[in-house]
């Protein structure tokens, strides 16, 4: 998801209060103000909770350490530490259920743990709740697409077109949703329809070497265009030189055009690559295929 992060202002308390007594409430307000604002944000909430258990009826006290705990989970997520970052919004949420910057925040973090669909649903409540719909948007796009990406992996490709249309109507610009969707449509074998897709992907990013990946195959089987495909093949080899799918599918087309030990090297780079089972036994399939006399179906 776009990097683009929520913090919250929180407002100072005059400084009056300092003639307040050191174990009032407001001067623990005043303390979680000063520490939040320098970014200390386990030590705002200390005094914002302090505060609010001196005396529970200050002004927006619970607004504040939303806020707190929103901007905590802030810097948890720019640590990758997703699941802390969820247990401070869920604090957010349930002080102060109609901030909306906090549901977009979580909706970042579900995102972050590959919970997409509750990313999905945080992200559309925090635009209900008049976030920042261009941002919010374009986040919810991503989100979709990731799911849409998931649930390629499990085979469930028109479930994943479905999700890749609404990460496409909500961002049209995003070049991945193409990339997934074109890669679906390989997979249900409706290669004019991937093509278009994949075309368009690389039109709005050069550098998605998964997409040449499933470019190049979906020029091979809709125009047997080896050269071509090879040319994609090896343009994803270039830009992502791990990438198994694109070894297997070029040691296939190798196998295609008779030069079996170019394409023995590629079926054992995959088995360097992964250890996915599915793969692996492809791969090792192949082997076996592409070494014998004969044998003409190979696995992808």
């Amino acid at each position: 998801m776009h990097n683009r992060l929520v913090l919250l202002i929180v407002a100072a308390i005059p400084l009056l209060i300092l003639s307040c007594s050191a174990n009032s409430a407001v001067d623990h307000m005043w303390l979680g103000d000063s520490n939040a604002k320098q970014g200390n944000w386990d030590t705002a909430i200390t005094e914002y909770q302090t505060a609010i258990n001196l005396k529970s009826d200050i002004p927006d006290a619970s607004m504040k350490l939303a806020t707190a705990y929103n901007n905590r989970a802030v810097a948890r997520i720019n640590s990758k530490d997703y699941t802390g970052a969820i247990d401070d919004l869920n604090k957010a949420i349930q002080l102060y259920p109609t901030l909306a910057e906090t549901y977009y925040n979580r909706g970042w973090a579900y995102n972050g743990t590959e919970n997409y669909t509750l990313a999905i649903a945080d992200l559309r409540k925090s635009i209900e709740l008049k976030y920042n719909s261009s941002i919010a948007y374009k986040n919810l796009a991503i989100a979709y697409n990731n799911q849409g990406k998931f649930l390629i992996g499990q085979q469930l490709y028109d479930d994943a077109i479905t999700l890749l249309n609404q990460a496409i109507e909500l961002d049209p610009t995003l070049a991945d949703a193409y990339n997934n969707r074109g890669w679906a449509l390989n997979k249900m074998q409706d290669w004019t329809q991937a093509m278009t897709d994949l075309n368009r992907a690389l039109n709005l990013d050069p550098n998605i070497a998964f997409a040449y990946n499933n470019r190049g195959w979906a020029r091979y089987e809709l125009n047997k265009n080896d050269d071509a495909a090879m040319t994609d093949l090896n343009k994803a080899i270039e830009l992502d030189p791990k990438m198994p799918e694109a070894y297997l599918n070029r040691g296939i087309l190798y196998y295609l055009l008779d030069k079996r030990d170019l394409a023995i090297a590629d079926f054992k780079k995959v088995l360097e690559l992964t250890q996915d089972p599915v793969m692996v036994d492809h791969a090792k399939r192949n082997i076996t295929i592409a070494s014998s006399s004969g044998g003409y179906v190979l696995y992808r």
